[in-house]
């Protein structure tokens, strides 16, 4: 983000700086290449849960019940690019049709496209199913890191691209998605590799991204786990909620990339994680999906009456107010630095892009501590730079 800098899984391409690449022909062929199996050729089924869990926030995920089975819907936002996939949990050896995608058993290897995929994974403790994963140098949990150093876990992609020949190496049972590159999961699916799409990140809503905790919580037949913390979070977060945004209390985002300042869309997450701690974002009237992209020249304008500077970047630990100074001069005119209330994550060692995604109750406290709206709190992912 800072500097333009990508979050560790900046490969996956966050839905608000990268539009999804795909179109409905594209899911039409798709359709055509998957492996469609006979149910009845096995006795075996996924075990039945007597827990049916409700969405409430996520816009992206859908859950639908029967005797039979269970189906798991994971579908495009509104203002992002179409797609539709579908996964189900067959419960019954008696189900006397044909299903396109189908679990008949717990998943005992998993390969994720996505290190945010392991902050889910880790709180049902099933970090052992984790086989292959897209990026595993930039994993910086050093609990996770030991785990997947133990599990052996190999590096399945290059880059953007995912290796076929790495992931058939190991034996896997499903593989997690992110539907921007419908041709990468088409020659998967061709080669007899079950996949699944995952879109937590096109979600607008922290707790939203959160809800996705219910998904894995069902794949790993731990619903009323999953569905027990989502509560307590989600209570957790609306009590701290600030239910107006203080117009006097406005901010910019981010750090430029060469002649440009990138900037989240208003309809953004970590725009409304702020706007819940009771900010106003400067660029407010902004709308979309994607990030906007401001002349630098305008920002370091904007920023001289902005109270508030809100940066996600790597940077040394314990980073200075002074240091980001140096990287530019300019900085030293902007209202928030004068003032001290500059709000850093520094995404070299926090959590944020892993942990911080089932722990948007934490980032929201950090966010109202540096505004001194609450009191006694220990910063976890955000501070005020000093």
């Amino acid at each position: 983000m800072g500097g333009m800098e990508k979050s560790p899984q900046s490969y996956c391409k966050n839905s608000k700086e990268v539009k999804m690449k795909f179109f409905i022909p594209f899911l039409i062929l798709f359709a055509s290449c998957v492996n469609h199996e006979d149910v009845n050729e096995s006795s075996e089924t996924f075990p039945k849960s007597e827990i049916a869990l409700e969405i409430e926030y996520a816009e992206g995920l859908e859950f639908n019940y029967s005797d039979d089975y269970t189906s798991i819907v994971s579908k495009s936002i509104e203002g992002n690019e179409v797609y539709r996939d579908s996964i189900v949990l067959v419960h019954t050896e008696n189900l006397n049709s044909k299903i396109e995608k189908q679990l008949r058993s717990l998943p005992t290897s998993i390969n994720c496209q996505s290190s945010t995929h392991l902050a889910y994974i880790d709180f049902f403790d099933q970090l052992n199913l984790v086989s292959g994963l897209c990026g595993l140098e930039f994993v910086q949990n050093g609990k996770i890191k030991d785990a997947l150093v133990n599990n052996k876990t190999a590096e399945v992609c290059l880059g953007e691209n995912i290796q076929l020949e790495s992931v058939l190496q190991t034996e896997i049972d499903l593989f997690l998605a992110y539907p921007f590159a419908i041709n990468q999961i088409e020659m998967l699916e061709e080669s007899g590799v079950r996949t699944f799409m995952i879109a937590e990140y096109l979600e607008t809503h922290p707790l939203a991204r959160l809800e996705w905790i219910k998904f894995f919580g069902i794949l790993f037949e731990q619903e009323e786990k999953a569905n027990d913390f989502f509560n307590e979070v989600k209570n957790e977060y609306n009590a701290l909620v600030q239910t107006e945004a203080d117009t006097n209390k406005k901010f910019i985002f981010n750090l430029p990339y060469g002649e440009s300042w990138f900037t989240p869309s208003a309809n953004s997450l970590i725009v409304k994680l702020l706007e819940d701690a009771g900010l106003c974002y400067f660029y407010q009237e902004e709308t979309g999906t994607e990030n906007m992209i401001h002349a630098q020249e305008q920002v370091w304008s904007d920023g001289t009456i902005a109270p508030y500077w809100v940066i996600i970047a790597d940077r040394p630990e314990d980073f200075t107010l002074k240091e980001l100074i140096a990287e530019n001069p300019v900085y030293g005119s902007f209202k928030s630095v004068e003032h001290q209330q500059v709000i850093f994550c520094n995404s070299r060692t926090s959590d944020y892009f892993l942990k911080g995604v089932i722990e948007p109750h934490v980032m929201l406290k950090d966010i109202l501590f540096a505004t001194h709206k609450i009191d006694r709190h220990q910063p976890k992912y955000f501070q005020l730079l000093k």
